[in-house]
């Protein structure tokens, strides 16, 4: 897939894609927050979301067995009959939040429900493999006793997310749970991910799981793999990978973006080596948090310079990008 998008680094923020790039999959971030929803009312001031229940879902007051993600798609069970797509629409779910900062750590529930269930946009699906569907979901929120959205507005214009069967914690590490799903809004890094095609649940490309988790790591800057994005908004990237037939699913072009230079090679753990930091007045204090692949960019010193360097430093990765220089 070639295209030129931007992906916005804040949780307000969706991509733009443009095609004054020819044969270019340069694309604007996507945020800094990996999973876009916005926690309202003051009681979870401070909270995170962890991930949403598998259990005590309801629909119609009575309870939903084997809720699942089964790839893009909510499935579950209600008096012996399989719901998913928009059988679904006016279930409730909850999902768990906590506040890492108290001592202890202190958790809540929060009730969300379904209001709509739609299809994926085919011009959000790459790797052509459907399934996929966008949910619009509401927050109870106490304080006013109100249904409230829990996405923020996309550049399209919708409330909408996607669910995966996975969790990410503060750290950006992607967890399998038994218990726990995510509801990514399309306003996040993790839905802008898998729109860019490496849903994780995919065969056939390799492990889009481990690309999909890279990818998160690419579009937020996190560099050194511990969570922290060294990114702000606006910042356009371009972004490819190497994956074998059918791959790739995007492609570099035929040409460099004017103005870009390659930045780094991307893993579930960050950045395998880095040319420089697309932020340059993060560099120096990168170069102190992971001294193991970032040299700091004043020194004009770099780690891989070009997509060969990064497959001689590790030929295991598969995903690269280009951006400006920032300042």
């Amino acid at each position: 897939m070639t295209r030129f998008c931007i992906v916005c680094v804040a949780a307000l923020c969706a991509s733009y894609c443009t095609s004054d790039f020819d044969n270019t999959s340069t694309t604007e971030q996507a945020g800094t927050n990996l999973q876009g929803t916005q926690l309202q009312g003051t009681q979870l001031q401070g909270m995170s979301m962890q991930g949403f229940q598998l259990s005590g879902a309801t629909l119609g007051g009575v309870a939903l067995a084997n809720l699942r993600v089964e790839h893009g798609e909510v499935v579950a069970e209600q008096d012996q009959v399989t719901l998913y797509g928009a059988s679904l629409v006016g279930a409730h779910v909850f999902a768990q939040v906590q506040n890492l900062g108290a001592s202890p750590p202190v958790t809540a529930l929060v009730e969300y429900r379904i209001t709509n269930v739609v299809p994926e946009d085919v011009s959000d699906d790459p790797t052509h493999t459907g399934s996929t569907f966008l949910y619009t979901l509401e927050q109870w929120v106490a304080d006013s006793s109100s249904w409230q959205p829990a996405c923020p507005v996309d550049l399209d214009g919708r409330r909408v997310a996607i669910p995966l069967a996975a969790t990410w914690d503060e750290h950006g590490d992607r967890i399998e749970s038994s218990s726990l799903f995510t509801f990514g809004c399309t306003t996040g890094v993790i839905a802008k991910c898998y729109r860019w095609g490496y849903r994780p649940w995919v065969t056939g490309y390799g492990d889009l799981a481990a690309m999909h988790w890279a990818c998160t790591r690419l579009a937020r800057a996190d560099y050194c793999g511990n969570g922290v994005s060294h990114t702000h908004d606006g910042t356009w990237v371009n972004v490819w990978d190497n994956l074998d037939s059918p791959g790739p699913i995007q492609t570099h072009g035929e040409v460099t973006p004017p103005g870009m230079l390659f930045e780094a090679g991307w893993s579930t753990t960050g950045a395998v080596c880095l040319s420089r930091a697309r932020w340059l007045i993060d560099g120096d204090s990168l170069a102190a948090l992971c001294p193991d692949r970032v040299i700091s960019p004043s020194l004009g010193e770099a780690i891989c310079h070009t997509m060969l360097e990064a497959l001689n430093y590790d030929p295991d990765v598969h995903l690269f990008n280009e951006s400006y220089i920032n300042l």
